[in-house]
């Protein structure tokens, strides 16, 4: 995990030297607007995640299992918000590479990082939630919503990272 974060840190500073400290002589593309709608529903999807970890730890089942669900039915949204939005912006992108070599890479290279995080947290989500409808979690063993919640605070907040850097590379045209 370390060595991902790493990874996906380094990324973030190659993004940013190249097209937020060199003024760009084109524009970037314009982040789509759904990209902002998504990132409402990451963080209400991770709020109802917490809502879950705390209704678990004082044993209130029923509101436990409406809150993850309402987390995993937020997530899968989020999902397709952002597969919609990243493929705007991706085609946006390929439509300027033309000006410059490294666009792409770099913009794939976001994306993809971006696609394996939200994976990983999704499916422990998923997972999460079907032990929690076999009865698995109770006040006295929840770690593992504990651990999901953690790691969706960690997904918006590499997610914030991601919006901010696109959107500050748009603001440093010179154009």
């Amino acid at each position: 995990m370390l060595s991902i974060g790493v990874f996906f840190f380094a990324s973030f500073i190659a993004y940013a030297a190249r097209f937020i400290l060199v003024p760009q002589e084109y524009p970037l593309p314009s982040l789509p607007r759904i990209l902002w709608f998504s990132t409402g529903l990451l963080f209400l999807g991770s709020h109802f995640l917490w809502r879950a970890y705390a209704q678990i730890r004082r044993e209130h089942q029923s509101r436990f299992k409406a809150y993850l669900t309402a987390s995993l039915i937020l997530g899968g949204a989020f999902c397709i918000l952002q597969s919609l939005g990243m493929w705007s912006l991706f085609w946006q992108h390929h439509r300027e590479a033309v000006h410059k070599s490294g666009v792409i890479a770099a913009v794939l290279l976001m994306i993809f990082m971006h696609v394996g995080h939200f994976l990983a947290g999704y499916i422990a989500l998923g997972y999460v939630t079907f032990q929690a409808f076999r009865g698995r979690y109770d006040h006295e063993y929840h770690n593992g919503v504990r651990l999901a919640a953690l790691y969706w605070r960690f997904l918006d907040v590499v997610w914030l990272c991601m919006l901010l850097l696109f959107w500050l590379a748009r603001r440093s045209y010179t154009g």
